[in-house]
């Protein structure tokens, strides 16, 4: 049963993240340009991530009570990534992004996905946004390997 639900966690992490930054974001963007897609991702980051948060350390205590160092190593980089994210970086990348936002608002309405992929919001949020795109990549880690450690317990 607790194994079952640490599958089903770490699929949540993983899951919430591919759809998040590569299926819902590209195809928001696409459609409804920078401008108006900016303040709906914003309040949807400062969601997800204290998800992330709660789902990884909820993970990590699975993976330590279920056992196997491979999936409690995953898990617990999935939740220090989270952490770390959720109370650092994504107060400062939306800060950012609210300056980045102000910059491109008098640069017109922009769909480019490639653009906002790098750069985010604009151009003093670029720092941050990479930074989010490493925490992501953590936590999409961790919850690979724990899976993988989680898998090879059954």
């Amino acid at each position: 049963m607790l194994l079952t639900l640490e599958l089903a966690v770490a699929g949540y992490l993983i899951g919430a993240n591919i759809w998040f930054f590569f299926v819902q974001s590209p195809a928001l963007i696409s459609s409804i340009g920078r401008d108006k897609f900016v303040p709906i991702q914003m309040r949807l980051t400062k969601l997800l991530f204290r998800t992330h948060s709660i789902a990884a350390i909820l993970l990590f205590i699975l993976a330590w009570i279920v056992g196997g160092n491979i999936a409690t190593i995953g898990a617990g980089l999935a939740a220090i990534a989270a952490i770390v994210a959720q109370s650092f970086v994504i107060p400062r990348a939306l800060k950012a992004g609210g300056r980045g936002r102000a910059e491109t608002i008098t640069e017109g309405d922009d769909k480019s996905v490639a653009k906002f992929a790098s750069e985010g919001s604009g151009p003093s949020a670029a720092f941050w946004h990479r930074t989010v795109v490493v925490f992501v990549v953590l936590i999409l880690a961790g919850a690979i390997v724990n899976l993988y450690g989680a898998i090879s317990l059954r």
